[in-house]
């Protein structure tokens, strides 16, 4: 495929993504488009809008006055397209985006960043309707001591919501002598549990101090969406 084409494509699927809020009229512009604007105004006399347009079905077609199988079966292909662009653009809407929360304070930044000279990368993290992406930085390791200047390593998951089993999240207290002497706060770890992880392992997010609860119920409500959607298609 040439660039070219597949701009067209995308500015295609961006006019149309929006189709759901589009009036009668939108819808009649649409299908004029497609060689079936003679049926313009029976969509704006049956007050037919892009959010009812999906519903419809052959019976209905009919009904409204749409008698030629061949456009009725046209319609019937445009609109499960629509269809298919819809669920598309709403499986790869952006809900949350966030990234690590590397340091406990200012002063554990520039003692382990010297003092900026060795600037770090934070993992990301990007929650879509019925996927999580984790884009994992692992920084060069001398035991516990993270060796910031050493380069890093990086790795990316993108877990499927349908197959998480469980959602944690835990508090992570900064040390005791930063939080004396440099009003640390602490972190939110939010571990996420699937069964289909390569070895059992747990997705681990880590959070500045207060964002835990809200960005693991954000989660839990996609994958239960996911999840009602996953048993809907399985039938």
């Amino acid at each position: 495929m040439s660039q070219n084409a597949y701009h067209s494509m995308n500015e295609q699927g961006r006019e149309m993504a929006d189709f759901h809020t589009w009036s009668s009229e939108q819808l009649g512009v649409f299908f004029r488009k497609k060689g079936l604007g003679e049926y313009s105004d029976l969509l704006r006399r049956h007050k037919i809008t892009g959010a009812l347009a999906p519903l419809l079905e052959d019976k209905d077609l009919k009904e409204i006055g749409i008698n030629v199988v061949g456009d009725r079966l046209m319609f019937k292909h445009h609109l499960k397209d629509l269809s298919k662009r819809d669920r598309y653009n709403k499986r790869m809407e952006v809900l949350w985006q966030g990234e690590e929360q590397v340091f406990f304070s200012s002063f554990d930044k520039s003692f382990f960043t010297c003092w900026g000279m060795c600037p770090v990368d934070p993992s990301t993290y990007m929650l879509r309707t019925n996927h999580l992406r984790v884009k994992k930085v692992q920084p060069v390791r001398c035991g516990p001591v993270r060796l910031f200047c050493f380069g890093d390593y990086h790795h990316s998951n993108n877990v499927d919501l349908s197959k998480v089993d469980d959602v944690d999240v835990y508090g992570v207290p900064a040390p005791c002598i930063q939080r004396s002497f440099c009003c640390a706060r602490g972190k939110d770890r939010i571990d996420v549990e699937s069964r289909f992880e390569t070895g059992g392992e747990k997705i681990t997010l880590v959070l500045e101090e207060g964002r835990g609860e809200e960005v693991a119920a954000m989660i839990l409500n996609q994958v239960e969406e996911s999840q009602q959607m996953d048993r809907g298609t399985s039938f």
